[in-house]
């Protein structure tokens, strides 16, 4: 097989004859594969009625061979949920959490990571660790756990700084002590090569709409089955059992014994066939060669940025960073100046008056030297 290059993967992103997008931690752009299998959806259900659900089933299986790929678990560890909030929530709703149990959460986590535990068990206590303290170690978790811990829940890839945390050790630690562990990888999947079978998390979500550059609306849940057994029924519904056909509505069913009991009624196909089509490009072009690339694109950033006069909050060390680069320049205002780059045709993202700049593997090295010297112009 010819290995896909660099020039050849821009050719399936149109948006790259527009706009220097470097925006992938906000959305990501979809390639004209992803579009493509998406208009044969539509246009099959248009001129047929609709896809055989058949079709439309082997379809969904093949995605979930690629996500469990992509992911490092099996197949049958792979649910699809509709964005991250909603994965986070069938971990909330499985656990079986009892009246003095604790929670330990991060304080400054993005909110599809914070708000539903708020809401949702608003009479467990919350232990709380900060993206900063999290950075220094696991041994920040760690001193906050005592007998009553019954889950931690974490970013993998901080929204904000773009920090990357050991999270190996923090899973390894929850399984010795049975605490469950759930995780927010929608930062880092798509960009960092990571085996999620072996990080003993039993949740691990991440929307398709940012990193993994699929359609908004999909996503992927990975589930520890292992604890299965262990799992209040939750986000159950008819499609959660096994069904041979539709003939016979009545006789009751079994429910599933993998993460697909999860996927309680009839499923986004549209969002399924583009995700496809998403993972598929990813996995072509290759899992390590995607992290070394971004990788080394954001390093080159945080080279320029500095010696441009901006403050980054972004560490500098390869293996505690994926893909975002967040910097700030002391005399700006950083929404007015992202106003600016972007109707000079450079799109990145504010957070918290920081500037949020996040290239993925098809972008290039010359539209980060032609990013820096519009900032330099604009903040200079």
């Amino acid at each position: 097989m010819v290995k896909i290059t660099v020039e050849r993967v821009r050719r399936m992103f149109p948006v790259v004859n527009r706009l220097v997008y470097f925006n992938n931690a906000g959305t990501g752009p979809l390639p004209s594969t992803t579009v493509k299998a998406m208009q044969g959806f539509l246009r099959q259900s248009a001129e047929n009625g609709c896809v055989p659900y058949a079709e439309a089933e082997q379809v969904v299986e093949e995605t979930r061979v690629l996500a469990g790929r992509v992911m490092r678990g099996k197949p049958d560890e792979i649910a699809f949920v509709k964005n991250t909030t909603s994965g986070i929530i069938i971990a909330i709703g499985s656990i079986p959490w009892e009246p003095e149990d604790n929670l330990i959460m991060m304080k400054d986590g993005f909110p599809a990571n914070t708000y539903p535990y708020h809401l949702l068990l608003p009479e467990i206590e919350k232990r709380f660790v900060t993206a900063t303290e999290l950075s220094q170690g696991p041994e920040t978790v760690f001193r906050l756990v005592d007998k009553k811990t019954k889950a931690v829940a974490l970013d993998w890839v901080h929204f904000l700084s773009g920090t990357r945390f050991d999270v190996q050790e923090i899973g390894r630690f929850c399984q010795r002590h049975r605490i469950f562990f759930i995780l927010d990888a929608i930062q880092g999947l798509g960009v960092i090569n990571e085996d999620f079978s072996q990080i003993g998390a039993d949740f691990v979500v991440a929307g398709g709409g940012k990193w993994l550059l699929s359609p908004q609306g999909v996503g992927l849940l990975y589930v520890n089955l292992k604890h299965l057994p262990r799992l209040k029924p939750y986000n159950l519904g008819w499609l959660s059992a096994h069904w041979v056909d539709f003939n016979d509505c009545f006789t009751p069913r079994p429910l599933k014994k993998n993460a697909r009991r999860f996927e309680e009624g009839t499923k986004n196909y549209v969002g399924i066939y583009g995700l496809r089509a998403s993972l598929k490009l990813l996995l072509d072009f290759g899992l390590q060669e995607i992290e070394e690339r971004v990788l080394s694109l954001a390093g080159m950033l945080l080279s320029e940025l500095s010696g441009a006069g901006f403050e980054v909050l972004t560490p500098r060390e390869r293996n505690k960073r994926a893909g975002i680069v967040t910097c700030r320049h002391p005399e700006r205002d950083m929404v007015e100046v992202q106003r600016k780059m972007e109707q000079s045709g450079y799109c990145c993202a504010v957070r918290q008056n920081w500037l949020r700049i996040s290239p993925h593997f098809y972008n290039t090295e010359d539209e980060i030297a032609r990013f820096i010297k519009q900032l330099r112009g604009i903040t200079g």
